[in-house]
């Protein structure tokens, strides 16, 4: 493994959790929608057929997310296990809680720079020394 493979396996942990942010703000917004509609199917009188089949699609849509959401939270729990694991590698304390504060923290490098006293440049620099490292040992 390389330390350009290390980094990118290692960012997942960001990009899961921002698939799964999308995700819960869709849901919400098919959760919003079929509430809506349920009001309005409840106060017509006698009820309009077409308004049910809208209710039933927004409950299969919210449904489907949930089934999404279920397998993106057990990906991102399984990359996080391992980018764990990984930074466990790494042999300076400094480079092990940047890349914590990065990677699993999913701070920026400019705040992860902030919470260590560094510079963004100093904090890139520290975690491509670990990339390096980690993808030597794992080699």
């Amino acid at each position: 493994m390389t330390a350009h493979e290390v980094r990118k396996y290692m960012s997942q942990c960001w990009r899961i959790r921002k698939e799964l942010h999308a995700k819960y703000t869709a849901i919400s917004e098919l959760r919003s929608m079929a509430e809506k509609m349920t009001s309005s199917f409840s106060q017509a009188p006698g009820g309009t057929p077409g308004n049910n089949s809208k209710v039933e699609n927004y409950a299969i849509r919210i449904i489907e997310m949930q089934q999404d959401i279920s397998e993106a939270n057990r990906q991102l729990l399984d990359v996080i296990d391992k980018t764990k694991a990984m930074i466990e590698m790494a042999p300076d304390p400094l480079q092990r809680a940047v890349l914590t504060e990065y990677h699993l923290n999913g701070k920026t490098a400019e705040k992860t720079a902030e919470t260590i006293g560094y510079t963004p440049r100093q904090v890139w620099r520290v975690m491509n020394a670990a990339y390096e490292y980690i993808a030597a040992k794992m080699s």
